[in-house]
Order: structure tokens, then C-alpha cells, then sequence
């Protein structure tokens, strides 16, 4: 990085502005408690993932990190599929981050019974598909082997519409991960695709950078595999998983990904973007525009709703939301140098800071959760909105009009208020934890639902008191 360029006025308040609470507000209502899984305090579901099955069967499907797939049927849950007695050995969930982490149906699940999922697993002896080809170091400057590998499977069902699994699996593609923590992310494919569309069928993969090397301050993305496009950390994938050109033959490498022209070996095809820290979530609108957004969680100031832009370059770790982070420094930012636009990084659309509020003592994080944009039928009032939240300390829920994030812009992040019956109440509060570990997921319908791994338990938004809808909840409720 060129600093010759840059101010060196340090930063100590990115974003003076606190984000207001709204007037407008939401309801969550109890689906169901999914069965404990750990020990002790930490016995409860460690949720991360609700979705459908595309399949118009009404059902919702949610996954525990300890290594157990759940269907829910008529608001009660059972066991889909244990992915952890299936793979019989090396399964791994060491840390928070690791374990059975997400899955998605194929959007043919219906008639394919195809799906994906990615956990963590011991290295074992396997050769990974992207090893790690720098040295890892610790806090401490010593060099160390890399932690662990993350790991994509294709399950395939023998009967689509069954709710216990049976069938086949294999896998597609192995990761070196050089740290316990910024592990593979979601998996998804765009809702909006048509048979007919290059899209179609076209897996995309959310990759963290890798982790750290330290706490409370280390480096900035210490391998600095955000901005290099050898290697699969730090980006968005994009693959098609019934094809056969990539290197290991196990899937394909579509031929429209933005550096498959390049003629550089350096360069993945499978990038898809690049230069983002911790983009666990992504999601597409399924009415507008059809816009396709991707939360990134921030390391030590901001935390970003990005726009999924084909060959964008978000600018981890050089940049943190519209910023200029220093390399050797996590806590330190810089404002942006005046010849930024020869750097062609692609800026948050929204975006937040680390304020802890003045009352509060002890550690205190901060961490986006994304979620979707709200299109179903029961909140007339809350369709176009971008639902995300905080799943650290904060355990806040957030909203901002979908129209409003536009490239080159900022858009403004409102509080969504939260009702338990008619008591509005905190999500802290209703988990009885001080993090809320919140994760959003969504069914066939469009409506949002909420889980936590703090409580093990599954909510949908609903109706507040405030909202015209109230009344017909209740009723219909009671019937």
C-alpha cells in the first residue's frame, strides 16, 4: 500500500451517527426448540442455517454445528440426517466456528434430491484441493501447521420428498484452513435463475480469509489472502457442481467467472469476487432488482452490507468499510487517500461501527448477521426491507429499504424494534444472554425467521402489536 498517499489522521470514530431506533417494529413468535446437543452451559443447539427445500413441500430445514440436519413439519423437529455418524470419522467442532456449518438445496432438489453441505474435518492425512502455500505464524511469531480443512459434499437422496435421509454422497472440494477461525461460509445458489440462465444451477461458496494470528490486536489479514487471487480464502466462489473442468475433475469452473479469460494460473476461475474478511452470508432479493447482497463481518470497526458485483474487489485487507486499515495494526484506521479511485475497490452500501454503549462493561464485540429481504405477505409493512442484525453483544435487529443500496452510496441503517406478544423487548432479553447469536433464515413463503445459538430455538417475524396485521394474526391463531 502506498501510504505516501494517505493522511495519517487516525481514526478513533468512523461513523459519529448512532443508528436510530424506528417506529417500525416486529413480532417473533416461538416455532420450536431444537433438542439439546452439548454439555453443561453449552448444551443447548448451535443453530447457524433455516431454509427451504425449493420444493414446495412447505418444509424447513435447520442444521445443528455439532453435526445434525432437522426437518420441521408443522412447527416440530426431527432428524433429517446426521452428517457427523455419516462421515464416521474426523468430523470436527473444536472451536465455535467449526463443525456442520451450512447447506443448500439444489434448486431441482425435487427431482434431483440433490444438496450441499460444508463442515470442518481433521486434516487426517488429506490432501487438501488449496492447501496453504505461506508460512502460518502465531501471536507469538512462531511458525505453526495450519488448523484444520473445510470441506464441500453433494448429497444426493434417494427419495426427494422423505424426511430421513438415505441415500449417496461425495466429495467436491477441500480447503486448507491456516487458522481455527474466518472458515468456508454459506452456500447458495440465485433464486431468481431460470432454466435457462448461465446461473442456473451455479453453486456460489462464501470464504473467509483465514483467520488471525492474535487477539486483541494482530495483523490485518495476516496472509494477506484477500487480495491475492491464487488462493480461494478471502472471496466468493462460484462453481458448477455437475461439471468437470476443474483441477481435481470433481466439479466445474463456469467459463463467464470473471478471470477464466485471464490466462493467468495464478488466478482461481472459481473467483467470483474478492477481498472480504468474514462474508458468512449472502442472500439474492427475490422481487426488485433482484439484488444480491453479502454481509461481511468487520474486524475491529465496521461491519458491511456489500452489493454481490461480478469481479469486484471489496478491498480486505487494505480497506475496512470505506476506510484505509493499517496492515500491522487491526485497531487503526485511515481516512481514504485522495487518488483512491486507481485502487478500484468496490465500497459497503451500508454500514456500521463497533460503538459499545456507555453502560456497558466487560467484552464487548460486534458482529453482523446477514439476513434477506422481506417479501412475503404477513408484514405488509416490512416488504423491501433488508433484514439483518448483530449476533455479538449488541444482539440489535436492523433494516434498511433494498432501493436505498446503491453503489457508491450509504444508505441508512435503522433499528427494527422487537415485540415478545405485547411486551416490546430486547433479543437479549428473550435468549437470556448477554449475545444473541442470531442467525436469519427464510421459507418458501418469504417470511424471515430468527435462530440462536445461544437458546437453540427457531422464531418467525410476525405481526407486532403496532402492525394492521395484528388483529388477523391473533385471530387466525386461535382458530
Amino acid at each position: 500500500m502506498a501510504f505516501s498517499s494517505i493522511s495519517y489522521a487516525q481514526i478513533k470514530d468512523p461513523i459519529s451517527e448512532k443508528i436510530e431506533k424506528s417506529k417500525l417494529s416486529v413480532g417473533l413468535k416461538e416455532v420450536v426448540q431444537i433438542p439439546l446437543s452439548g454439555i453443561g452451559r453449552e448444551r443447548v443447539a448451535r443453530l447457524n442455517m433455516l431454509t427451504h427445500a425449493v420444493d414446495g413441500s412447505g418444509r424447513l430445514f435447520v442444521n445443528d454445528m455439532r453435526g445434525k440436519l432437522y426437518v420441521i413439519i408443522n412447527d416440530k423437529a426431527s432428524v433429517y440426517m446426521d452428517l457427523k455418524r455419516l462421515l464416521c470419522s474426523g468430523f470436527s467442532d473444536e472451536t465455535s466456528q467449526q463443525g456442520f456449518s451450512y447447506f443448500a438445496f439444489h434448486p431441482e432438489f425435487a427431482k434431483n434430491g440433490i444438496f450441499y453441505t460444508v463442515n470442518s474435518e481433521e486434516k487426517n492425512n488429506r490432501i487438501p484441493d488449496f492447501p496453504v502455500t505461506k508460512s502460518i505464524v502465531d501471536s507469538e511469531g512462531k511458525i505453526i501447521e495450519s488448523t484444520h480443512h473445510d470441506v464441500i459434499r453433494e448429497w444426493k437422496a434417494d427419495d426427494p420428498t422423505a424426511n430421513t435421509f438415505s441415500g449417496t454422497f461425495r466429495e467436491i472440494l477441500r480447503i486448507e484452513e491456516p487458522y481455527p477461525d474466518h472458515n468456508v461460509g454459506q452456500l447458495g445458489f440465485n433464486p431468481n435463475a431460470k432454466p435457462t440462465d448461465a446461473d442456473y444451477g451455479i453453486l456460489y461458496i462464501a470464504v473467509a480469509d483465514g483467520g488471525s494470528d492474535g487477539f486483541p490486536v494482530s495483523h490485518t489479514d495476516p496472509l494477506d489472502n484477500g487480495q491475492d487471487l491464487s488462493t480461494p480464502l478471502g472471496k466468493i466462489l462460484r462453481i458448477d457442481p455437475f461439471g468437470k473442468n476443474s483441477a481435481n475433475g470433481k466439479y466445474g469452473i463456469p467459463k463467464d467467472n470473471p478471470f477464466v479469460k485471464d490466462g493467468d494460473p495464478k488466478k482461481l476461475g472459481e473467483i467470483w469476487a474478492y477481498g472480504l474478511r468474514n462474508p458468512h452470508r449472502f442472500s439474492w432479493d427475490t422481487g426488485g432488482e433482484g439484488k444480491m447482497l453479502i454481509a461481511d463481518i468487520g474486524q475491529a470497526f465496521i461491519e458491511e452490507v456489500n452489493l454481490g458485483i461480478k469481479g469486484a474487489n471489496y478491498g480486505w485487507g487494505n480497506r475496512e468499510g470505506t476506510w484505509v486499515v493499517d496492515e500491522k495494526n487491526e485497531n487503526v484506521l485511515f481516512p481514504l487517500p485522495k487518488n483512491d479511485s486507481k485502487y478500484g475497490y468496490t465500497y459497503p452500501v451500508a454500514q456500521y461501527d463497533h460503538d459499545r454503549p456507555p453502560d456497558w462493561s466487560g467484552f464487548y464485540a460486534v458482529g453482523i448477521a446477514g439476513g434477506y429481504v422481506y417479501r412475503g405477505k404477513a408484514i405488509p409493512e416490512l416488504v423491501g426491507q433488508y433484514v439483518f442484525g448483530d449476533f455479538c453483544n449488541d444482539g440489535r435487529f436492523f433494516y434498511v429499504p433494498v432501493n436505498d443500496l446503491v453503489n457508491g452510496k450509504q444508505a441508512k441503517i435503522k433499528e427494527l424494534r422487537l415485540f415478545d406478544g405485547d411486551r416490546e423487548t430486547s433479543f437479549l432479553k428473550m435468549v437470556g444472554r448477554n449475545r444473541s447469536d442470531i442467525r436469519f433464515g427464510i421459507d418458501e413463503e418469504g417470511e424471515i425467521y430468527v435462530t440462536s445459538k445461544s437458546d437453540g430455538k427457531v422464531r418467525k417475524l410476525v405481526p407486532s402489536p403496532e402492525s394492521p396485521n395484528y388483529k388477523n394474526q391473533r385471530q387466525s391463531s386461535k382458530l
